[in-house]
């Protein structure tokens, strides 16, 4: 009349008690580590080229300076992000109206 279902326990699974829980007991089947790991990898993957995809200014604002601590080295990465970061903060503190335009 039933099916046999993974696990066996069809037995308990018509009740005549209200209160009886339905109890299923799945099947495990044994993953291969690697084959779990590369499937991990293969979603990182697809992910950061999603985010390429969708997010470019985003992921550029990152690599820029990035690409310029290695061509160039550090000091200059500091330098290109506090000048103008500084500049811009002495323009709001000095004119907020002309700054917000």
């Amino acid at each position: 009349m039933l099916k046999r279902l993974p696990g066996g326990e069809v037995r308990n699974l018509v009740s005549t008690t209200p209160d009886t829980a339905v109890v299923f007991k799945p099947a495990v089947v044994q993953t291969p580590a690697i084959l779990t790991v590369l499937v991990f990898l293969g979603r990182l993957v697809a992910g950061l080229v999603r985010t390429l995809l969708v997010h470019p200014i985003a992921v550029a604002v990152l690599a820029v300076p990035g690409v310029i601590w290695v061509r160039y080295g550090w000091p200059v990465v500091v330098a290109a992000i506090t000048v103008p970061g500084s500049l811009l903060f002495g323009w709001v503190l000095a004119d907020r109206a002309s700054f917000a335009r």
